[in-house]
């Protein structure tokens, strides 16, 4: 049996290993796959990247022994890490520092603020550190990106980063609760303001009914955190005043919580990517090209190339955008779709009068 696909897609070589595995798998010699096209020219999909695909993995790229579909691959440490947190990767992809700058504003700011000349500034660095800690969250650039960026609710992404924090340190930290203290206050709504906002109605007296969910002990350290960024705030004219609002925004969300109450659990997916973090950022060796992962598994495979053919399938591709965002969301797309495309043909090989 012969099958000719076109384009020098993902999808077509994806569905070319998918049909030969399982030709393998069957038992079934004599299956031939040629792709019409190139191989010279297939696009390249850069890392590094981590993100949840069952397909991917199924098809050796990016996978790693007892991690079952998680995909990690490598790439030049100077590029941000892609991740998506939806499974096989079909939902909004977003970047994570690798270079200890951090890439969201807030992240960004607590950076400055650990390398500023003045001792007041890294004080306050300092008390982020502490308290993170404490958590079992280590003050990496790049869990600070997950925290204040990545496409889920902000509860969601206090459990992800507190699963990718802890899998990078190994320990346990205390109970994010342990903050709250006893209350019979009604609970507040969330606040959604700029940091200077923030700190101006904390000056003014009109964060009571948040800072009086917190225990004694935490409320003397949040309240001497705020009071030492307004005054440095005044100084430098709001310049980390978007790590204000980041974390105002978090904390308020938590606050409005009643003690003991659990935050959303992470699916499946966000888990993976979570606990697989602390690997993909000291990801260092293996093919950083993902669309070469799978033309070497191909060939390995038997598939192999033409110039034409008399009645090829088309599996044709939108082409592929410039930015790695954007061709990483195309190049998912097309993987999903050669998942379909290997079943129908699949049926149509076995069972040709269906």
């Amino acid at each position: 049996m012969e099958l000719e696909l076109k384009g020098n897609s993902p999808a077509a070589l994806v569905a070319g290993i998918l049909l030969l595995s399982r030709a393998r798998s069957f038992g079934i010699p004599g299956l031939r796959v040629r792709i019409v096209g190139d191989r010279e020219t297939i696009t390249p999909v850069q890392g590094p990247a981590i993100f949840h695909s069952n397909v991917l993995a199924s098809c050796g790229v990016g996978r790693e022994d007892g991690q079952g579909p998680l995909v990690i691959l490598p790439g030049p440490a100077e590029l941000p890490l892609l991740a998506c947190l939806s499974r096989e990767g079909l939902g909004p992809w977003f970047e994570l520092d690798t270079q200890g700058q951090g890439l969201h504003p807030a992240t960004q700011a607590f950076v400055r603020l650990a390398r500023d000349p003045r001792p007041a500034a890294r004080n306050r660095s300092k008390q982020l550190r502490v308290a993170m800690s404490a958590l079992g969250i280590p003050a990496e650039p790049a869990l600070l990106d997950m925290l204040f960026d990545a496409p889920a609710p902000t509860l969601t992404r206090l459990a992800i980063t507190l699963r990718a924090g802890r899998a990078i340190t190994g320990q346990a930290g205390h109970p994010w609760h342990q903050i709250l203290g006893p209350t019979e206050q009604r609970l507040p709504d969330p606040l959604d303001l700029s940091g200077a906002e923030l700190l101006e109605r904390f000056v003014a007296g009109g964060l009571e009914p948040w800072l009086g969910r917190l225990s004694v002990q935490h409320r003397d350290s949040v309240e001497d955190w705020m009071m030492g960024m307004a005054l440095l705030g005044d100084e430098d004219d709001g310049r980390d005043m978007a790590l204000v609002a980041a974390l105002g925004e978090l904390m308020s969300q938590v606050l409005v919580l009643p003690k003991n109450a659990m935050l959303p659990p992470p699916s499946g997916a966000e888990d993976l990517v979570a606990t697989g973090l602390v690997r993909a950022l000291g990801a260092a060796r293996g093919q950083t090209d993902a669309n070469q992962s799978l033309l070497q598994v191909f060939q390995f495979l038997g598939g192999t190339f033409v110039d034409s053919a008399p009645h090829p399938i088309d599996v044709g591709s939108p082409p592929a955008p410039e930015d790695r965002l954007g061709r990483w969301k195309w190049f998912v797309d097309g993987v999903s779709r050669a998942s379909e495309l290997a079943d129908d043909l699949w049926r149509s090989l076995m069972d040709p009068a269906s």
